[in-house]
């Protein structure tokens, strides 16, 4: 039965409405693997992503902020790090998911994981300035959003959970590995309106990095 005049007008209206909605869609993943493929470009490129590393922190749980480490600092915490998997302390196995999780994102591995679902953030402000973001889902129990400086394209923060985890201090490694060496973690007043607790909840200074080309032979087991 041929179409009225009208069904006509609707079907031509749908068909547009459809291939304008995957125009969009496509648009919007041009957009987040372009801003992946520069995030990822400004530490190095994918050749330079921390996979296994070692590395020896001072962690402090202060509403203070504290100094930086002299350059003799020991520090209190030492672990070892297969990024997006396991975590040791010492040689004791960690498996606290927070923390592995938020090593996997400011190391940016999360970004290449298989089954990750990576879109841009619009309209991103950290600290009352612009900033980009991408928000990852699929992999994690609960969005986690990272956000970069707009001109460095660096990380400069992290959303996760009741937790604005917030970057600076970047360093390299003698092989060319770049991070972050200072943390600084806030609890979120309220999470939705993105407002945070006056006083810090935690600090901490990477003051050592080693990367690994595989796992020590005593945690390989455990």
């Amino acid at each position: 039965m041929p179409l009225t005049p009208r069904r006509q007008f609707l079907v031509a209206s749908l068909l547009a409405i459809v291939s304008l909605s995957s125009v969009r869609a496509d648009n919007a993943d041009i957009a987040t693997k372009k801003l992946i493929e520069q995030v990822i470009g400004a530490i190095g490129g994918e050749e330079k992503l921390l996979k296994r590393f070692r590395f020896r922190e001072r962690v402090l749980i202060s509403s203070t902020p504290t100094p930086a480490p002299k350059p003799d600092e020991k520090g209190n915490r030492t672990s070892t790090i297969e990024v997006g998997g396991r975590m040791w302390i010492g040689t004791n196995p960690r498996e606290k998911d927070k923390v592995r999780i938020l090593i996997w994102a400011w190391s940016l591995g999360i970004l290449t994981a298989p089954n990750a679902k990576v879109s841009v953030l619009k309209d991103a402000m950290i600290d009352k300035k612009p900033a980009l973001a991408l928000q990852v889902t699929g992999v994690v129990k609960e969005p986690i959003e990272l956000f970069f400086d707009p001109e460095s394209k660096l990380l400069i923060a992290i959303d996760y959970t009741d937790t604005r985890h917030s970057f600076s201090e970047w360093k390299k490694t003698d092989a060319g590995h770049s991070y972050p060496s200072h943390v600084v973690g806030h609890r979120f007043a309220d999470r939705t309106q993105k407002t945070l607790n006056e006083k810090q909840w935690y600090q901490t200074d990477i003051l050592e990095l080693t990367p690994l080309a595989e796992l020590p032979a005593d945690l390989k087991n455990k």
